[in-house]
């Protein structure tokens, strides 16, 4: 979802959409009796937390014992594996001990995993482009360059702005990881501004990036169809887009990222 030129995660609205839906139905389904809804809650609180701690576990190293990032769901850092297990186990508790809202509670865990499941598979109608688009952008000299680098390695493409603060909040970040992973070629490419706006920008925030360039006219964002910033798209070492994600990433999101698109290529770096 985007508001403008900013982008909004999907997921989170979804979720807390669903989590509506199957707390209506609870209600619902109760017919005046023994209110399920706080079985389904106590469902979700649970999936969360053990899908959010799986997660902080498995990327431990990428948060550097900064308990607050680990703390921050803003970075939608998640295993959804055993979060989806562990409310279903509470949810199972729960109604074995209170019979009397095993039905509503099960009809609303229902309509709430339908509801999720036709939602994120019509969430993304616009399928982007396929392979890395041939035009052109331009180096911190004004200089035209094409987006491939053609060295062999995948690719990993951010579109940003230097006004979209979660281009900001991430920016930081996605230089560290060029510096740290080598084995792919990490790209910046600014949308729509000059070459004065993107050098302050870079001197004020002391930030040393390689493969800068920009394209002033948005001709990437149109050709990919990114309709908001900051979009980082995937490819691998032929140009093929393995992913495209939009928002901002956190240090274990992306290394998650890389992890699961290159496993091969990242093997030996993570953490």
């Amino acid at each position: 979802m985007n508001i403008g030129p900013c982008s909004f995660p999907v997921a989170p609205l979804i979720l807390l959409a669903n989590i509506g839906i199957a707390l209506w139905v609870a209600r619902k389904a109760s017919h005046g009796g023994p209110a399920a809804e706080t079985t389904i809650l106590y469902s979700v609180v649970a999936g969360l937390l053990a899908s959010r701690l799986a997660f902080v576990g498995q990327y431990l190293p990428a948060y550097r014992g900064d308990v607050l990032k680990m703390l921050d769901f803003r970075d939608l850092g998640f295993d959804p594996v055993p979060g989806a297990v562990a409310g279903a186990v509470v949810l199972l508790v729960m109604v074995a001990k209170r019979r009397d809202v095993r039905r509503a509670a099960t009809l609303a865990a229902f309509a709430g995993c339908a509801s999720w499941g036709l939602a994120t598979a019509f969430a993304d109608t616009e399928a982007p482009a396929a392979s890395l688009p041939a035009v052109n952008v331009l180096d911190m000299n004004g200089n035209p360059q094409p987006l491939a680098y053609n060295d062999g390695k995948p690719l990993v493409l951010n579109l940003w702005a230097s006004w979209c603060g979660p281009c900001r909040a991430e920016m930081p970040v996605l230089a560290e990881a060029q510096r740290d992973f080598t084995q792919v070629d990490i790209a910046f490419i600014n949308q729509g501004e000059s070459e004065a706006a993107v050098n302050g920008f870079v001197t004020e925030h002391g930030l040393v990036l390689h493969n800068l360039a920009r394209d002033p006219n948005l001709s990437v964002a149109r050709a990919v169809g990114a309709r908001a910033f900051p979009t980082t798209l995937f490819y691998d070492h032929t140009g093929k887009l393995l992913a495209m994600h939009l928002g901002p990433f956190s240090r274990a999101t992306f290394e998650q990222a890389l992890e699961t698109l290159y496993p091969k290529t990242v093997r030996g770096a993570l953490h």
